[in-house]
């Protein structure tokens, strides 16, 4: 009886000592990265939504949670003085929608020393700043609102920018970086 509940342990031992083997013996890649050292995009990609979302929304905390602590800048009266003037450009009612294009990361150390650098030349209270990895990151951003009671804009191609709805409506695109500072990601 005892020689059979010794064999079941034996067995059960090598199980186990097998998954951990065969696992890597308990030695687990940072969750964040893939094999090829790839960063995860939704881990990179987190701060430039809550960026975005922030704006879109009027979220103050939103937009805050994009940057680091010395970079935290902006108010609420920030953020309504921007819908002022979306509001004087489109109207009332100002809505955003945005899409988050490919990244490209920054691979050449020169280049992130670049960029530590100029964060620094924006925000000296950074201090010695090391940005040790980085991508960026192309926002389209589109803004529509009522309609201003201004005269519409023409386009380069001689149209009016109010859509068939007969709002305002404006697309953009711009650059954005994102950056890794310490263990987090955030935006520049």
């Amino acid at each position: 009886m005892i020689k059979k509940y010794l064999k079941y342990a034996l067995v059960l031992v090598l199980i186990v000592s097998s998954m951990y083997i065969f696992s890597g013996c308990g030695n687990k890649k940072n969750e964040n990265e893939g094999n090829n050292g790839e960063v995860n995009k939704e881990v990179y990609e987190e701060p430039l939504r809550n960026y975005m979302e922030g704006l879109r929304t009027k979220d103050i905390e939103l937009i805050l949670k994009a940057y680091p602590d010395f970079m935290q800048k902006m108010t609420q009266a920030d953020i309504d003085s921007i819908y002022s003037r979306y509001e004087a450009m489109y109207g009332s009612n100002v809505t955003m929608e945005y899409n988050l294009g490919d990244a490209v990361r920054i691979e050449d150390k020169s280049d992130l020393n670049v960029l530590a650098s100029q964060i620094k030349e924006y925000y000296p209270e950074a201090g010695d700043i090391e940005v040790s990895d980085a991508y960026i990151i192309t926002v389209e951003l589109t803004v529509s609102g009522d309609g201003a009671e201004t005269e519409a804009e023409e386009n380069s191609e001689g149209e009016e920018s109010k859509s068939q709805e007969g709002q305002n409506k404006k697309t953009d695109s711009q650059d954005f970086y994102v950056y890794k500072y310490g263990e987090n990601w955030y935006i520049f």
